[in-house]
């Protein structure tokens, strides 16, 4: 019987990024606890399957059972409180993901938020874990943290490619937006552009190449020189692995996140999605090119941590024992 069910979705219409991270603490629960048993729940597409399959998981059926002494880890933005008191009455232990400090019932065994500085975001209590030191990334991200460690600190010189993550969901097309505003911006630059579907795009100065979503974004993140996302998970993997990067922030929420990062220089905010143009994004850009990029490695260096999954995976395990 499995001891830790992971409930979340991974498909092209929510995104990855919380099967993302549920994937990261699995991967580091299995690690330290050799004999656990590993299921994930919810709706996943074939590459979200095939995924989850390549390390050693299984997905449950849709009619899976939760029963007493599973601890089930939560990732959604979708759960409604009479959803989430179910399935605790059930006799689980109830961990929950909660990014925006929705989920703050005191029938939760843990509430984990990473997002930088949460602990002055959320209303406190003892079942939080809050902040970087409990972020969950995937473990090929670590070498590629531990190479840009001894390399010196990058110039807007050595800039040669740039990656454009937007996410799942770019309900404003903000990414054809940031290829055009870097076209405008730069000469002789590679701009590569990760996205659901393929796009042709013509450039005039610049090199361009178009990815669909794969499932080892270290495989990307290596080639990059700078990142502009769409303000989501991807902000906090590129400062972990020490990239310079900016969000153009796809909802208000995360553009409160990208606030709370742009300050300690861990991010550069451009602003809503929704009311980007090309001229906007490549004015930011610039700034940002101009400013903020030595500030940046040094704050990725101090902020983020090289054991903070481990740390939560720990965290969840402890909750399972109790």
């Amino acid at each position: 019987m499995a001891n830790f069910i992971f409930y979340c979705n991974g498909t092209k219409l929510t995104g990855f990024g919380h099967l993302s991270r549920c994937l990261n603490i699995a991967r580091a629960i299995s690690s330290i606890k050799h004999d656990s048993h590993i299921l994930f729940f919810g709706e996943f597409d074939r590459f979200s399957c095939e995924r989850i399959a390549k390390f050693g998981f299984k997905v449950a059926s849709k009619h899976f059972v939760f029963v007493d002494n599973m601890t089930v880890i939560a990732d959604s933005y979708h759960l409604s409180f009479s959803s989430l008191f179910e399935l605790k009455a059930t006799g689980i232990n109830l961990c929950i993901i909660d990014d925006f400090d929705q989920y703050n019932y005191d029938f939760l065994d843990l509430i984990i938020n990473f997002r930088f500085n949460a602990e002055t975001l959320c209303n406190v209590t003892p079942a939080h874990r809050l902040g970087l030191r409990y972020f969950s990334f995937a473990e090929e991200l670590r070498p590629l943290r531990q190479r840009r460690l001894g390399l010196e600190s990058i110039n807007t010189n050595k800039i040669k490619t740039i990656l454009v993550f937007i996410g799942g969901d770019d309900r404003f097309d903000v990414a054809n937006k940031v290829v055009h505003a870097l076209d405008r911006l730069l000469i002789d630059k590679e701009i590569i552009l990760l996205d659901r579907h393929t796009r042709s795009i013509f450039l005039k100065n610049n090199a361009y190449k178009s990815l669909a979503f794969i499932d080892d974004m270290s495989v990307v993140y290596q080639q990059a020189d700078l990142i502009i996302n769409g303000g989501g998970l991807t902000k906090y993997e590129a400062g972990f692995c020490l990239i310079p990067n900016c969000a153009v922030s796809q909802t208000y929420e995360q553009l409160q996140d990208t606030l709370e990062l742009a300050k300690a220089h861990l991010t550069f905010d451009l602003g809503l999605a929704e009311s980007a143009t090309i001229e906007s994004l490549a004015e930011s850009i610039r700034q940002f090119m101009h400013t903020e990029i030595k500030l940046q490695r040094n704050a990725m260096k101090t902020f983020y941590k090289q054991n903070s999954t481990e740390q939560l995976a720990q965290e969840i395990i402890k909750v399972s024992n109790e």
